[in-house]
């Protein structure tokens, strides 16, 4: 990987020592040094408040339709899912009811201090790749487990797809998979998602030019304090229009769900 071509962050929760060792051994093994970003590291954005209407200029009913999706994508076809969610927009301008779709938009109750010290955390990372001027920033959360070929493969990955206002998921998480409607899988395991979808935040690829807007908009507009760190991004890519894939079978699992990363001071983490 050149220089400038990638960046690795890693986002932790300095309280969990065990993930930290952990993680540390793996990444060796891979000849990797990233930058670990804690709590102790983060830029503080100020906080947002959106209008009944909109969240940070995205339409409040097509950011909810665009979670509807990706949550009945785990029962149904995206194409299915998406054929749905127009169908409850429509539902909600005839009605004049926006729970038809909104309704998978969190309460706009405030995170945990812990939830909005993680949304800091990955937006410190994306910061500190702009400034280096890397083509893509590859963020990683402490509980993200790769497999031997995570790394070989990213590099590839970064080498022949264009930086532009690209996301790249290559986590598994939440359940959510590849579904019969979505695009075959390329080389590298990738394939679209419309609408563009997060697959949670645990590992993923981020072009400098998405990064870039999204930093851009956090500084000037601030930051949602009722959207975990995922959804917020799901917000970017609806406003910023970006391109986004997810890999099968992704590259890296995430240990919190399959109990590898238990620690004792599992409290102090989402």
């Amino acid at each position: 990987m050149t220089a400038n071509n990638l960046s690795i962050f890693i986002v932790h929760y300095s309280k969990l020592v065990k993930r930290k060792t952990q993680l540390c051994s793996r990444l060796e093994e891979f000849g990797v040094k990233p930058t670990w970003i804690t709590e102790k590291d983060i830029i503080n954005f100020k906080i947002s408040k959106p209008t009944a209407k909109r969240i940070l200029g995205v339409s409040a009913k097509k950011f909810g339709m665009d979670l509807g999706v990706t949550a009945r994508s785990l029962e149904f076809s995206r194409r299915r899912s998406r054929i749905q969610g127009y169908g409850l927009l429509l539902r909600s301008f005839l009605s004049r009811n926006n729970s038809y779709s909104t309704g998978s938009i969190p309460p706009q109750n405030s995170l945990l201090p812990q939830w909005l010290e993680l949304q800091r955390m990955h937006l410190t990372s994306l910061f500190l790749g702009i400034e280096r001027e890397s083509d893509w920033i590859l963020v990683l959360e402490d509980d993200a487990i790769p497999d031997n070929n995570a790394f070989p493969l990213i590099k590839k990955i970064t080498l022949s797809k264009k930086p532009e206002k690209t996301w790249i998921s290559l986590n598994s998480g939440a359940g959510l998979m590849f579904t019969k409607s979505d695009p075959e899988p390329d080389e590298f395991g990738l394939f679209r998602i419309k609408p563009a979808s997060t697959r949670c935040a645990v590992a993923y690829l981020i072009s400098r030019e998405l990064a870039n807007s999204i930093v851009s908009s956090a500084w000037i507009d601030g930051i949602p304090d009722f959207l975990p760190i995922d959804f917020y991004y799901q917000l970017m890519l609806r406003k910023f229009r970006a391109v986004a894939y997810w890999q099968d079978p992704p590259v890296f699992s995430q240990g919190s769900e399959s109990g590898e990363f238990f620690s004792n001071f599992e409290i102090f983490r989402p």
